[in-house]
C-alpha cells in the first residue's frame, strides 16, 4: 500500500479527546480483553475469556491459560496487532494482576496489509 499511513481513528474512552495510531490500538486491546464475551448485542463473540480464571490460585497451568486468551483474542479482533509477548509484572494479595505484552503494531493491518510493522509494549491489567 503506497502513500501516507491511515490510521485508525477514535475516542478515549476516558477523555474523549481524539486519538489514533499506537495509543488507540492499546485502548483497542484493553478494551477486548475487559469484554466478556456475549455481552455485545450483535457481536456476542466479541471480547476475551479471561474471566473463566477468576477465583483460581495463579498455578503456570492457569498463567498459560489467561497467555492463550489474550493472544488468542487480540488475534481474533484486532487485525493491527500481533501480540509476541506476554510477562507477569504484577501480582497482589487482592488479586490485582499486571500483565506486559507487547508486539507488532500492523497500521494497515485492516486492509491485510502487513508491510509496515512497529514494535510496541504496554501493561494490561494493575499495572506495575
Amino acid at each position: 500500500m503506497a502513500g501516507a499511513i491511515r490510521y485508525r481513528k477514535g475516542l478515549n474512552e476516558r477523555t474523549l479527546q481524539p486519538l489514533t495510531g499506537l495509543p488507540h490500538l492499546i485502548q483497542s486491546l484493553g478494551r477486548i480483553w475487559a469484554t466478556r464475551p456475549g455481552s455485545r448485542l450483535m457481536r456476542l463473540t466479541y471480547g476475551a475469556d479471561l474471566r473463566s480464571a477468576l477465583g483460581e490460585d495463579l498455578t503456570p497451568a492457569i498463567a498459560l491459560q489467561i497467555y492463550s486468551e489474550m493472544v488468542a483474542s487480540a488475534a481474533r479482533h484486532e487485525p493491527e496487532a500481533a501480540i509476541t509477548s506476554l510477562q507477569l509484572v504484577r501480582l497482589t494479595e487482592t488479586g490485582v494482576l499486571g500483565i506486559r505484552h507487547g508486539g507488532l503494531y500492523y497500521p494497515h493491518g485492516r486492509f491485510n496489509d502487513y508491510s509496515i510493522a512497529v514494535p510496541f509494549g504496554a501493561i494490561a491489567g494493575g499495572g506495575a
